[in-house]
């Protein structure tokens, strides 16, 4: 049985992708903040995408970055460690390819 790191891997590469492809082609980095909340047994996921740099274009989260942090949260739930907010922080390396961090707050 696959381990809940071996699990999250491949969706984390997800929102990384649509993360990097969500934001400017100048920007240097980006920030994700995800926000769960469960509101009378209604499940939300609030999300902010800015900029370390301090960009200030406005950037919307796409539907395909809506369902790769869903599915994130689910997989969470599912091995028992229910977080309340994931940030991801990516960045531009030298030779052109993108780094990431990820944070979960439980």
């Amino acid at each position: 049985m696959p381990t809940l790191q071996e699990e999250e891997t491949p969706i984390d590469q997800q929102i990384v992708n649509e993360l990097v492809e969500l934001t400017p082609e100048w920007w240097k980095s980006a920030v994700l903040e995800v926000t769960f909340s469960d509101v009378g047994g209604v499940e939300r996921y609030s999300h902010v995408i800015s900029s370390p740099e301090g960009h200030k274009e406005p950037i919307d989260p796409s539907e395909a970055l809506h369902r790769a942090t869903y599915r994130l949260g689910e997989l969470f739930r599912q091995h028992g460690r229910r977080w309340k907010s994931a940030r991801y922080e990516v960045r531009l390396q030298q030779g052109g390819t993108w780094k990431y961090t990820v944070n979960f707050v439980y």
